[in-house]
Order: structure tokens, then C-alpha cells, then sequence
């Protein structure tokens, strides 16, 4: 079984590592989902799942490789649970076209009921008035809103969820968990449907391969992304 390198190559002596990722990742965590790409310019991914059954086991994969799409720039590094590198590899910022590099968490879902019922993670029902609000200067900046329950909406850009189809089912991601004004924002996994080549930052999965993932993870296992070019991932 092949192993992710960054839980073992972090041991041998690197001249600049990226960052501690092996460290990053809560030592309950028990799910795990890689995406990788060929370099930090490629939006074409590849999207593993890994699970381990305790604390310092080993990781294991869930199935076989499935293909994923992300940000149309490639990657930046993100706000998550990595320590940020002393790199030259881009940073994320609100607007770039990048997706996030680095070890996030996963902590909720959202779609129409039909899709989201019987996940684990909680898990938002899309309605009219629920937006992803991408606006740095709002106070409700990097959150998912009901517009109908906030008496002076203060965004004046946000995404209306309900009216992009690709939003039908979807895992919300811990990008920027702290909110910093402009180091992005509303970053999910979600549906990949149609021809294009890549996203505004966001990691889609074909529908059947989301599905499966969604339904996979457990909050109570502490489940997370790692996000990473090849080179720093295997």
C-alpha cells in the first residue's frame, strides 16, 4: 500500500519543507480526502480517500482514484490548519481563481433535500433566500447566510445558492476559518457538470464520486482536505 509521503518524508532531512503537514492534521482524524495536482498551475486533480482506524495508524485507502476539477489558476496557499511556508508558491487571495493549498476541515454539507438527506455532516437545505457571501467588507464575509433572517444585509456581493445548479450538493470547506478580510472565501466541494476549465477556487467532483464522499464522511471522525501539488504529496 502506498502511503502519502508527507506522514513520513517530513523525517528526513529536506532542505525547505513546504509546511508540517503531517502535524496539521488532528491527531483524532480518521477521514481524510487528498486532492493533488501535476503542479500548483494545473486545475486538473485527483481526489483519494483515505481513512485510519486510531490515532498514528495507518492511512488506508477508500476505493479507487476519481478525477476533480479546481481553480482555473491552479492552487494558492490557504488559511487552515497548515502552518503557512516560507515559500514562494502564491498565496490565496479573494478574486484570484485559485483553490486553496494546504489542510483544511470539512464540516458541513449543503444541496437540495433530496441529495443531502442521510449525511452525516450536518447539512444546509438550499432555499431562496441562502447566499455565500464573498463581499471583505461585510461583517458576514467567508459565511452562508439566510438573507430573510439578517435585518440589515451589509454585502454587496454574495452568491445566491439556490440558482447555481452545481450547488445541488456540496461540502463546505474551512478555508480562512478566522474570516480575514480577502484571503478568500465560500470554498466548497461541489458538483462538476458541463465543459469548462476550472473554477473560481472551488474543488468539484462528478456527481456519482461527490455522492459517495459525502456520504462518507463523519463529523464525529474529524474528516479533512489536504490539498497539495504532486510534488509535495507523494
Amino acid at each position: 500500500m502506498r502511503i502519502p509521503a508527507f506522514l513520513s518524508l517530513l523525517f528526513l532531512p529536506m532542505p525547505a519543507p513546504a509546511a508540517d503537514f503531517e502535524k496539521a492534521i488532528p491527531p483524532r482524524c480518521g477521514q481524510m480526502v487528498l486532492v493533488t495536482t501535476a503542479d500548483w498551475s494545473a486545475s486538473a486533480a485527483t481526489v483519494r480517500r483515505y481513512e485510519r482506524a486510531a490515532p498514528g495508524a495507518a492511512w488506508v485507502p477508500v476505493e479507487k482514484a476519481v478525477p476533480a476539477l479546481l481553480g482555473e489558476r491552479g492552487l494558492a496557499w490557504g488559511l487552515g490548519l497548515h502552518t503557512m511556508p516560507r515559500d514562494r508558491a502564491p498565496r490565496k487571495r479573494e478574486g484570484d481563481r485559485c483553490a486553496p493549498a494546504g489542510v483544511f476541515r470539512l464540516t458541513a454539507a449543503f444541496g437540495t433535500r433530496e441529495k443531502i438527506a442521510g449525511l452525516k455532516l450536518p447539512a444546509m437545505p438550499l432555499g431562496p433566500t441562502l447566499e455565500a457571501v464573498d463581499d471583505p467588507v461585510s461583517c458576514h464575509y467567508n459565511r452562508i447566510v439566510d438573507r430573510a433572517a439578517i435585518a440589515r444585509p451589509d454585502w454587496h456581493s454574495s452568491e445566491r445558492m439556490h440558482a447555481v445548479p452545481d450547488y445541488a450538493l456540496g461540502v463546505v470547506v474551512a478555508q480562512n476559518p478566522r474570516r480575514v478580510p480577502g484571503a478568500g472565501s465560500c470554498i466548497f466541494l461541489h458538483l462538476w457538470s458541463g465543459r469548462r476549465h476550472g473554477t473560481a477556487g472551488c474543488t468539484v467532483l462528478h456527481e456519482r464520486d461527490l455522492t459517495a464522499l459525502a456520504r462518507w464522511l463523519d463529523p464525529a471522525r474529524e474528516p479533512v482536505l489536504v490539498q497539495l501539488p504532486q510534488t509535495l504529496a507523494w
